[in-house]
């Protein structure tokens, strides 16, 4: 690999980038709620650009108030968001990074209940755009619209961003024009390719005239839509021509629109840098005039590599890497790439949050966003820690204390490191948490823990080893209710940990756990059928990465039994079930019975510690049977707590 091609310079309009990595806009839901810039916001951003990124972009930046798009975006619309955006913009200087800002517009994608404002359509269409609280746009709102560009360029520049960043993907105002799937107009913003591309170029047209032709101009735009009639990349090619040709000064190439969104943000199961032949064609359609930005699942070094090395983008788009490990770009040029912290792409964190109206974080570096309140600095005594449980959240909390000074030893009772997670890879798509587990025993060893594989803990063991802290990280069990039995009776964890199953299978639960294993054996050729209680299955899920297993699952034919109740299962696996109109129904002839039931958390060590006084702090499953996310996040604060 030439390490070469990530360090190597390069130009836009003026403004030199020291390397090819690019931080995309990841909205992040830290502004204040009058769009004001926070500190939060600053250290994240601070954090990033210390992690080697060329050029960060500020998020999703509205230009005027009806068009934000989130409860608590950031805004360009007022002259007092300037000293925000001033401070931001220094403080990403003072640690070496350029920082541009994106420039956007919800449209039918603002959230009025912020802004107290209706909703400007493209177009009024039943079924797409709502009712409520909304109005098409006039010829006098679009003209409103285009000076509303122009004035938030100027304030840009007043603020001291390096570039301005143009939004014109994923579904917003400006996609909203290009693409016939929302632009049904009749009057000259409409009708044609032509006309659909007026109002853009009347905004770039007016962001160029406010900056000058000197200031650098990018353009992010989604080259395929993945709806119909929506943009295609035969039409994006021509829209890419027409944008340079309008004075844009580099392109951005992502996909997707409000109803596609999961391949904006795209689970593990979509291939890493899918988007570089995309990328590509967009620079061969403009003959290759300005560099081409790509971003798309790039999470690792290889990946990025082979989109530069092949010609098919001059810039790496990073998204939700840096939220994984900020510190990306530095490591890779460093050539340090088993350190890197890999994104699993769960989107439990990061968009997953923005879905819960939460501040955005990430589910494997739970201090992203959070740089202001967790630093890394040490802790004001170093102690001597045990850390019982090698899972994520043990060998995470481990890791934290380890960063903080403390003398740390990890007693794992198992041959390997990873708990649940080495689980958790086995389903399809899955593979990136047994690419994470090791990478944190890289890290742990990095930072000196004392990790000691096959160690059970007793309460002796732990008395005896005179720790300051003990951290328990023991983890849970999995759960079946009493009335559920029979010899043919497994566990889901069993299964993916190879226990071999007959051709015709139950799995009793259709959360995660029970929806992956279904996947899992499906894929083999067996004939799944899941029992799942609530009205619908893998609602533990981000909806994204749901929405493309239950796509995967009725390809396979599964099938699924919802708001069905397991009454009992006899001895020879027949299945008492009972149907939403509370009628009794059996299920028989399958060769495997799988409990998908859930976990429950293990608390027999601590309660034992507790008996004979002495402290303990659960972390992870041990303290609440969850998730990822839970699980590190606890450990975090745990750790900190030290």
């Amino acid at each position: 690999m030439n390490r070469e091609l990530f360090s190597t310079e390069i130009t836009i309009n003026g403004m030199r980038l020291k390397n090819r990595f690019v931080m995309c806009s990841m909205v992040t839901n830290y502004a204040a709620r009058n769009g004001e810039v926070t500190d939060q916001l600053i250290r994240y951003h601070e954090e990033r650009a210390r992690g080697g990124c060329a050029l960060n972009m500020l998020e999703a930046t509205y230009v005027s108030r009806e068009g934000n798009s989130y409860y608590r975006g950031v805004g360009i619309s007022e002259d007092r968001h300037i000293p925000g955006l001033r401070r931001l913009t220094d403080a990403v200087h003072a640690c070496g990074g350029k920082i541009g800002v994106q420039l956007q517009h919800g449209g039918r994608t603002a959230r009025v209940a912020a802004n107290n404002m209706p909703m400007l359509l493209v177009s009024c269409i039943p079924g797409r755009t709502p009712v409520e609280e909304s109005r098409e746009m006039t010829v006098e709102d679009i003209r409103n619209v285009v000076e509303a560009y122009r004035n938030a360029a100027v304030r840009a520049k007043e603020a001291g961003f390096d570039a301005i960043e143009i939004h014109a993907a994923h579904g917003y105002l400006l996609a909203q024009f290009l693409s016939p799937y929302t632009n049904q107009r009749t009057d000259a913003y409409g009708g044609t390719p032509e006309k659909r591309m007026r109002f853009p170029m009347d905004v770039m047209n007016a962001v160029r005239e406010a900056v000058g032709a000197e200031y650098p101009v990018i353009v992010r735009m989604s080259v395929e839509e993945f709806v119909t009639p929506g943009m295609t990349l035969e039409h994006a090619a021509n829209v890419a021509r027409m944008f340079v040709e309008h004075g844009a000064d580099a392109l951005s190439v992502s996909v997707g629109t409000t109803e596609t969104n999961h391949y904006t943000i795209p689970p593990s199961c979509i291939a890493p840098g899918w988007n570089a032949d995309r990328a590509s064609a967009i620079g061969e359609a403009v003959g290759h005039r300005v560099p081409v930005i790509v971003a798309g699942r790039i999470n690792n070094a290889e990946t990025a590599w082979d989109i530069l090395e092949k010609g098919k983008a001059e810039l790496i788009g990073l998204g939700r890497a840096l939220y994984a490990d900020p510190y990306f770009p530095a490591k890779v040029l460093a050539g340090q790439d088993e350190l890197i912290r890999p994104c699993v792409a769960c989107n439990e964190g990061c968009v997953g949050a923005m879905a819960r109206l939460e501040p955005t974080s990430c589910a494997v570096n739970p201090r992203a966003g959070y740089e202001h309140r967790y630093p890394l600095v040490p802790a004001a005594r170093a102690k001597k820690v045990l850390v019982v449980g090698g899972g994520i959240a043990g060998m995470y909390a481990a890791l934290v204390a380890a960063e903080r000074g403390h003398a740390v030893t990890l007693w794992e009772q198992g041959n390997r490191l990873g708990g649940l997670l080495n689980v958790a890879g086995k389903p399809p798509h899955k593979e990136l948490y047994n690419k994470l587990v090791q990478s944190f025993s890289v890290q742990l060893e990095a930072r000196g823990v004392v990790v000691v594989p096959g160690r059970k803990a007793s309460a002796d063991d732990i008395a005896a080893f005179a720790a300051d802290e003990v951290l328990l990280a023991v983890g849970s069990r999995p759960f079946t209710p009493r009335y559920v039995r029979g010899d043919n009776l497994v566990y889901a964890e069993d299964v993916l940990n190879g226990v071999p199953t007959g051709g015709k299978v139950v799995i009793l639960g259709g959360g995660l756990v029970g929806c992956e294993t279904a996947e899992f054996l499906a894929r083999q050729g067996k004939s799944v059928t899941i029992v799942e209680l609530r009205d619908e299955i893998a609602s533990d899920m981000e909806m994204r990465s749901r929405r493309l297993l239950l796509e995967r699952l009725a390809a396979y034919g599964v099938s699924v039994l919802l708001k069905t109740q397991v009454c009992a299962v006899d001895d020879e696996e027949n299945i008492t079930v009972m149907n939403p109109f509370g009628r009794e129904r059996v299920l028989s002839g399958a060769d495997t019975l799988i409990s998908a039931f859930g976990y429950r958390s293990d608390t027999q060590l601590y309660e034992e510690l507790e008996e004979r006084g002495i402290r303990s702090i659960c972390i992870g499953d041990c303290l609440n049977a969850s998730n990822v996310r839970v699980a590190v996040r606890n450990a975090l604060e745990a750790a900190y707590a030290l």
